[in-house]
């Protein structure tokens, strides 16, 4: 896709709504990654290839305000990090959407085929092996039946993305690790200091 044709009714939501406690309780995604955020680096990646993009996220929406994005907060923050899919999946309904794209805000170095990848839905990520159960695609449709779902499940553990994925049957998309995983997340202060390095190499590549 080029950067001029994005999808007409695919939309993307950056899940940014963690309390990144392993990290000391800060926002992950505003974290500064070479010259820039975290957030800057996903957004530079999918905002081409998206018709429309928001942030979900929890308390003070004006931390996000530079980007000049909707900020969804949580209806229900027990309903964990399905809870963001759900704003996102109301949210793209309500601008004409199809289809929502979801990834964490902590996952800088996404690869920039994700949209077309996960398009249509419903798809997940994988690599290595290992699915990225919030590196998905869902069709704007299954909004009131995760809603539905989420008002029937009681503890955490039934409320697992994995297990409503499932009820989707949904696709497996597979990308390749060259040389790096493309879905590594900042949990902990030393991966931060990964995620500083490749972001510092990118760069350099890149002149």
């Amino acid at each position: 896709m080029t950067h001029s044709s994005p999808p007409s009714r695919v939309a993307a939501v950056i899940l940014a709504g963690g309390k990144g406690m392993r990290m000391g309780g800060c926002d992950k995604p505003l974290l500064p990654l070479n010259t820039k955020t975290v957030l800057d680096t996903v957004l530079y990646t999918i905002a081409p290839h998206c018709a429309a993009l928001a942030i979900s996220a929890n308390g003070d929406a004006k931390r996000y305000a530079r980007w000049g994005l909707p900020v969804l907060p949580d209806a229900n923050t027990a309903y964990g990090p399905l809870a963001g899919v759900l704003a996102g999946l109301y949210w793209a309904r309500d601008v004409g959407m199809d289809t929502l794209v979801t990834l964490p805000g902590d996952t800088p170095f996404v690869p920039p085929t994700l949209i077309s990848a996960l398009s249509p839905p419903t798809k997940v990520a994988a690599s290595n092996g290992q699915r990225h159960h919030l590196v998905a695609s869902w069709p704007v449709s299954c909004a009131e039946a995760l809603q539905d779902w989420l008002l029937a499940t009681h503890t955490d553990s039934q409320r697992r993305v994995r297990l409503f994925a499932d009820t989707l049957n949904v696709q497996e998309v597979a990308f390749p690790c060259l040389p790096h995983d493309p879905f590594f997340n900042i949990n902990t202060p030393e991966d931060y200091a990964i995620a500083q390095n490749r972001a510092r190499e990118r760069h350099a590549h890149a002149r």
